[in-house]
């Protein structure tokens, strides 16, 4: 190629690579290396089917556009100089739902990949196990078994962050603390009946990695016969439900609490979710929804496989929300020896706070609280910020962690902990933020988030399918729910969402009360 013909090409590459430049590891990777990522997407990059921007796919433009490849012109090229005004698309128009299902699996494979990527189990001497027991359960009050989907000490999210809040108030009251998870998580209970590595935390400190049996065997030693024990059951993703039961058989448990963080108790999808894309109820045996759904067609399901715990302990099922216990009672699958709401946190009104007097003179400022996750609606917030990105009406900005490269948002690290649990609602008050996007598309059984934005002042937008939030927005009246992805755009595209925000914001509000959690219903 001619100097100045690679020169205009290069030009052309960049040119159109703004606003919203994404290069692959522009940001991280060949830029750190050295490599200069736009000239490397011309060498390389768009043979190996990298995509440069969020506006552009290249592999969808190679495979409908077979004369492009044909001609060996780099198809970004192409599309900047010719295609675009030809009328071609640069990626498809099907939406997010599309690629999550173009690339579904049975769920066997999800499963078969997952494993694949393990190493081997990480079991640990039986004398670290006997000797954390024996030092953690020394003049311990009472004794609670747990059990969620990861090691909570060391992860981020908000069901680790309550249950941190917890496992300190078991604490403080004198109650010892045994926590297991799986060392390898799943997004599915494990009915393989392989023996689970199960890590192991006693008082919030690592007791190593050993199976249920063993675990087992060693409570049964290490617990006093005068020590009363219950167990409560954050999640049970990744954990065999047999093996976990005839733990908590061998250990002289009986009775114990099952949080309905998620649905993974009646549903092989634990948002509820039909191929991982469309909330619409829960899909009943017998149902096109249901025979039609991947999840469904699974050899195991989550629903029998819990009925085992249900049938041989007295397990009482706690709630984090109204909304959520409703969806459970519907699908009327389990029935648990009783059923609490018990909310993790409570909006306590603080009186009339009043809109910022500029507010009416900038651009109306609208968020993404939390991790970009497909299920919160990431997707339809990105599309907002993409088509949106010219409109002066608007700024967009994005609070929490996974920074996504490539567009023009302003994006601000919050992550809450023990000694800063407000950090998100300060960080949405700092910020000023107007509106709140809470697009999630499955029924949130609680979403703090939604909780932290309306402490903070700001209006939230969410549709109907999204549980909690939707219940929070009635119950509050600081939020507005649409229809559809359709009806937000035109909101957006009308100014509608600015006037409801800027004429509704002057509310009051709130102070975020923190509950006890399970020893609301422990003794």
């Amino acid at each position: 190629m001619p100097a100045d013909d690679a020169i205009g090409m290069l030009d052309a590459i960049e040119a159109g690579l703004d606003p919203v430049r994404r290069v692959r590891g522009f940001e991280h990777g060949d830029a750190a290396a050295g490599i200069d990522p736009i000239q490397h997407y011309l060498d390389a990059g768009w043979h190996e089917q990298r995509d440069p921007s969020l506006l552009f796919s290249t592999r969808f433009y190679m495979d409908n556009n077979p004369d492009v490849v044909a001609a060996g012109v780099n198809p970004f090229f192409h599309f900047i100089a010719a295609g675009k005004a030809e009328g071609r698309h640069g990626k498809h128009q099907l939406g997010f739902r599309w690629d999550i299902l173009a690339k579904l699996k049975p769920v066997a494979e999800q499963i078969a990949e997952m494993k694949a990527h393990r190493g081997q189990a990480m079991i640990s001497p039986a004398e670290m196990l006997a000797s954390a027991l024996q030092t953690g359960l020394a003049g311990a009050r009472k004794l609670v078994v747990s059990f969620s989907h990861d090691a909570f000490t060391k992860h981020v999210g908000g069901v680790q962050l309550l249950l941190r809040r917890e496992l300190q108030l078991f604490r403080d009251r004198g109650d010892a603390h045994v926590h297991l998870y799986p060392e390898y998580p799943l997004p599915f209970i494990d009915a393989s009946g392989e023996a689970i590595s199960l890590g192991m935390l006693v008082n919030g400190k690592h007791a190593g990695f050993h199976r249920a049996r063993d675990i087992a065997a060693a409570l049964g030693r290490a617990r006093p016969a005068t020590l009363e024990a219950n167990f409560v059951i954050h999640s049970l993703l990744g954990h065999n439900v047999d093996q976990t039961a005839d733990l908590l058989d061998r250990c002289g448990l009986r009775e114990g609490l099952l949080w309905l963080h998620d649905y993974s108790p009646i549903y092989n999808n634990f948002k509820l979710l039909r191929n991982d894309v469309a909330y619409g109820g829960f899909p009943r045996e017998g149902t096109i929804a249901r025979e039609l759904c991947e999840f469904a067609r699974a050899d195991f399901c989550h629903a029998r496989e819990f009925a085992k715990l249900f049938d041989r302990f007295r397990v009482r099922l706690v709630s984090p929300s109204q909304a959520a216990l409703d969806v459970w009672k519907d699908a009327g699958v389990l029935q648990a020896a009783s059923d609490h709401v018990i909310e993790h946190v409570k909006l306590v009104p603080e009186g009339a706070s009043v809109a910022p007097v500029q507010a009416e003179a900038r651009p109306l400022r609208i968020g993404f609280l939390g991790y970009p996750a497909v299920h919160k609606g990431w997707p339809v917030f990105q599309e907002l910020v993409l088509n949106f990105r010219d409109d002066p009406r608007y700024e967009f900005h994005h609070l929490g962690s996974g920074r996504v490269g490539g567009l023009p948002l302003q994006f601000h690290e919050v992550s809450a902990c023990e000694s800063r649990p407000d950090a998100m609602s300060e960080a949405v008050a700092a910020a000023d933020l107007d509106v709140v996007l809470l697009w999630s598309i499955w029924p949130e059984t609680f979403c703090l988030t939604a909780y932290e934005a309306i402490a903070a002042g700001a209006f939230l937008v969410a549709n109907p399918d999204s549980g909690n939030v939707a219940a929070a927005i009635a119950k509050t009246g600081q939020g507005l729910t649409l229809p559809s992805e359709a009806a937000l755009r035109t909101a957006m595209a009308a100014g509608d969402l600015a006037a409801h925000a800027r004429t509704r914001r002057t509310v009051s509000r709130f102070r975020m009360e923190y509950g006890a959690l399970s020893l609301e219903l422990m003794d």
